[in-house]
């Protein structure tokens, strides 16, 4: 089954013993609207050479709200045999957005022939097998959106105010880019919206110099997040009329800044008009703060000419493109000059997560079975979306039939967890490697992977779990997230736990 940002079935070894296999499963619609209806077809196979599982019966449970309760008798599974039972189900038309589960139990019993070499007599022993299965399912309230301009007049650079309206669900990191030839946000690609759930508006400086005279079609591509965190992208198209006009300067911001930082801001300026002489800039907004300066001086500038320069700079602004008006001062043909631009400045998110580990029982033993909870917070300014979770380790064998876990969205502060249950591969007892990967959506919508490294220490199998075994931490971690567990969190009375380091992709 294919579903984005890896949401994927959280299927839970119940008593997971030879001959019964909850093996595959798909669900169609991937996502319904409250009120809709769907099916999931779960594969039953029996992966035994030798058993039959008899009297198989299937077990379907949910909340009222998916209207998905029922029972099924499958009868008997042959060996090396599967048979496909397809569960249909509806959602309440007042059901929330979310992700909700519909559970799976299939149940059935094999023989087993036990000797008795005292009497010379073999008796028949049932032996019940059970596996179960826990499969989300995701209901949305799509977001209906519309857009309009302030005016509908475009000159070579025109400040527009963009309104976003949304009678639907819920809009995350909502973005706008325009796909027309010739016409584009002044010096950036996206206008960044952030969170609509009813109107919002930003102002930016249009761009139709390349744009031919007359009338046309603005083409808005609308890129968004719903409630569940899946990405969807839409294009409202919006009849103008372009009157081009004379133009000034153009700034283009060469790498994204971090919120809230001390950084500095470095921008290419390009003279797109007459020779100017003494350019100064300072910004107009109190949410980005100059550091040790009062003004930027730029300087001259020929016609067509480009400078680079470097502002130092405190931006306080989420993350995303960020419109900043700036007002700009310059001497041109001998007169003194002022004016206002609008700047987009590209933000990057200071987000990173940290883990918590711990096993039960305790200690990790050569050839035990063990379950694993993995706690993952987020430690940034902002709420994360489409967190995921995979564990993995050459020394552990997962029970858990999905190594990757979904966990969904993540407040500030906030913390979720997620278990696996694991066995011991026999192996001498010592230090082994394992790896957590989180992956997540930013405030921003970039999806950002932390990949964080542990090592797991195995006792011979002759030790009892009397809590004083431990996995390793390791030691560039443990600050911050001794920080957050210890000094934010409730200690957890399980004493198996350990922390990784995080390296960072996309």
């Amino acid at each position: 089954m294919e579903m984005k940002y890896a949401l994927v079935a959280l299927l839970l070894l119940g008593y997971a013993f030879a001959g019964l296999s909850i093996s595959d499963y798909t669900v169609s619609p991937d996502t319904i609207e409250p009120g809709g209806s769907g099916y999931i077809a779960v594969t039953l196979s029996n992966p035994s050479t030798t058993d039959t599982v008899e009297l198989v019966t299937v077990k379907v449970s949910s909340a009222d709200s998916l209207g998905a309760n029922r029972d099924f008798a499958v009868g008997d599974l042959e060996q090396l045999s599967s048979t496909v039972l397809t569960v249909p189900f509806q959602s309440s038309p007042t059901l929330e957005s979310g992700v909700y589960t519909i559970e799976i139990k299939a149940k059935g019993s094999t023989k087993t022939y036990v000797y008795n070499p005292s009497t010379g007599v073999s008796r028949i022993e049932n032996q019940q097998v059970e596996k179960i299965a826990t499969i989300p399912i995701k209901v949305v309230k799509r977001p209906i959106l519309s857009v309009a301009l302030s005016s509908e007049n475009l000159e070579d650079m025109t400040e527009e105010t963009i309104t976003i309206s949304n009678s639907g669900g819920n809009a995350a990191n909502l973005r706008v880019s325009i796909t027309n030839a010739g016409i584009g946000f002044l010096n950036q690609d996206n206008l960044y919206f952030g969170e609509v759930d009813a109107t919002a508006q930003k102002t930016a400086t249009l761009d139709a110099r390349g744009a031919v005279d007359g009338a046309t079609k603005l083409s808005m591509q609308i890129t968004y997040l719903d409630e569940v965190g899946d990405e969807h992208t839409e294009t409202k198209e919006i009849p103008i009329t372009v009157k081009k006009g004379e133009g000034d300067f153009r700034f283009s911001q060469q790498a994204p800044i971090v919120t809230g930082n001390d950084d500095t801001l470095t921008m290419v300026v390009t003279n797109m008009g007459d020779a100017v002489d003494d350019l100064q800039l300072t910004f107009s907004t109190s949410d980005v703060v100059l550091r040790g300066i009062n003004k930027v001086e730029v300087g001259s500038l020929a016609e067509g000419e480009s400078k680079t320069i470097s502002i130092p700079l405190v931006a306080n602004l989420p993350p995303g493109t960020n419109s900043v008006q700036a007002s700009l001062s310059w001497v041109e043909k001998g007169e003194n000059r002022e004016g206002t631009i609008t700047i987009p400045l590209s933000i990057k998110s200071d987000s990173e997560v940290g883990v918590f580990l711990e096993a039960n029982p305790t200690p990790l033993v050569s050839g035990g079975q063990h379950t694993l909870s993995v706690t993952v917070s987020n430690l940034g300014s902002y709420s994360i979306q489409g967190v995921t979770v995979e564990f993995a380790s050459d020394a552990l064998t997962l029970l858990t039939v999905q190594p990757e876990q979904y966990i969904g969205g993540l407040d500030k502060d906030d913390f979720s967890s997620v278990q696996y249950k694991v066995q011991a591969g026999n192996i001498q007892p010592g230090n082994y490697n394992a790896t957590v990967k989180v992956s997540y959506k930013d405030a921003s919508g970039a999806r950002i992977t932390e990949t964080k490294p542990v090592v797991i220490h195995i006792e011979p199998a002759a030790q009892s779990g009397d809590g004083t075994g431990t996995l390793l931490l390791l030691g560039a971690v443990v600050l911050a997230a001794g920080y957050w567990y210890f000094k934010m969190r409730k200690k957890p009375t399980p004493s198996g736990r350990l922390q990784g380091e995080s390296s960072r992709s996309g």
